[in-house]
């Protein structure tokens, strides 16, 4: 049984704004607190629009990957996602979407597709993951990218890189106006793409169906992954449903969308984003080489933003990670944690023999065997070959 104690915060800071809570309620033991583990499929229209209010009240959730929409088309493309419901007095306080992995750990559903994830609350609710997870049998779970705010769930972890805003709210104009007036830099760079697209042999196409592209999109981000040393994503089956799946549904607070540049017919830049009502998540951006000095790329992401004002989007995520364009780009950067959280004997166990090893020996071999372990693991989840 769960229940609700009040606490109070002092302050949330998102978008550079600092916003006060009001009183936090911690929910644990009492009567009028219900919990249950369900399989995506068994959520009904009410709980959609519960969802929905409940991501409408935290500006943290905004981003399209905390719609259900997003975990249902997970769940299309690789069946097996979980929710983890929290009622009060039979209406619905928390959301926690998961996928179900090994010894009872659980991940993001979409796993390394989730540039961003976690619960899906009210910014003044605090759930007490050990009590709720432990009752439903979850393990443990790991997290890469969760707002810093839901650290009041206990996902503390560390802090990453975060994810890297730019601001439409104002408009485009108003975006590119204090970009310039910010850096020299970008002010060169804007100089070098607005040549490319005002050149007449230029065409830029936005949330279009074009197979050709979306499979050439593909194809260069596999290129990509096998010249970096990075884990194909794509050689599986499921990241592409995925993505064809947001595209093809049509839905208004989770879709793909689909943007190329042209020169002289041919594609020289595709990205695919994901979109809301107000947010655009910067997802799967890809180039020619051939057409690399021209800066395809940034110049599709330049008439991106601006096409993504027009539509009322008020913020256009960049995604993790601190390379040049982003920083230039972005007008703030959203405070991420990851990690992992213990709720069983077996991960809390596996935990702190972890932590014993960096102890023992910070900068010897031990430190590799984890790491070699923890891909693997990741590579034989993600393939469908351990589950739970």
């Amino acid at each position: 049984m769960l229940g609700i104690v009040s606490v109070e915060l002092t302050g949330l800071c998102y978008g550079g704004l600092m916003r006060h809570s009001p009183r936090l309620r911690f929910v644990r033991d009492d009567m009028t607190i219900k919990t249950e583990y369900l399989d995506i499929a068994s959520l009904d229209a009410s709980d959609h629009d519960a969802w929905r209010g409940l991501q409408a009240s935290d500006p943290a959730l905004a981003s399209p990957y905390f719609s259900m929409t997003y975990a249902r088309a997970a769940n299309t493309a690789r069946p097996g996602v979980k929710i983890l419901k929290v009622t009060e007095s039979g209406a619905p306080i928390a959301y926690w979407p998961l996928r179900p992995g090994p010894l009872g750990t659980a991940r993001p559903v979409g796993g390394p597709m989730d540039d961003l994830h976690g619960i899906v609350a009210a910014p003044d609710t605090r759930l007490d993951l050990t009590r709720i997870a432990a009752a439903k049998g979850i393990g443990g779970y790991t997290f890469s990218a969760t707002p810093f705010t839901q650290v009041r769930h206990g996902l503390k972890g560390q802090t990453g890189n975060g994810n890297q805003v730019m601001d439409l709210s104002a408009g485009y104009a108003a975006w590119l106006a204090e970009r310039q007036d910010d850096s020299s830099n970008f002010r060169r760079e804007h100089r070098k793409v607005e040549k490319l697209l005002t050149d007449p042999s230029v065409r830029i196409a936005h949330d279009v169906v074009d197979h050709e592209a979306f499979d050439r999109m593909i194809a260069l981000k596999r290129k990509a992954y096998r010249e970096s040393g990075h884990f194909d994503l794509f050689s599986l089956g499921w990241p592409r449903k995925l993505l064809e799946t947001l595209q093809s549904a049509g839905a208004e607070d989770a879709r793909g969308v689909l943007s190329t540049l042209r020169v002289d017919g041919a594609l020289a830049a595709v990205v695919y984003c994901m979109r809301s009502a107000s947010v655009l998540h910067y997802w799967f951006p890809a180039y020619e080489d051939e057409y690399s000095k021209l800066k395809p790329g940034l110049a599709l992401l330049f008439s991106l933003a601006e096409w993504a004002a027009g539509e009322g989007i008020r913020e256009l995520h960049l995604g993790l990670g601190e390379t040049r364009y982003k920083r230039q780009m972005s007008t703030w950067m959203m405070p991420v944690r990851s990690g992992a959280v213990a709720f069983g004997l077996p991960q809390k166990l596996a935990t702190q023999a972890y932590e014993a090893a960096t102890q023992l020996e910070p900068k010897g071999r031990l430190l590799e065997l984890p790491a070699k372990i923890a891909r693997k693991y990741d590579r034989m989840v993600l393939a469908g070959n351990w589950k739970a």
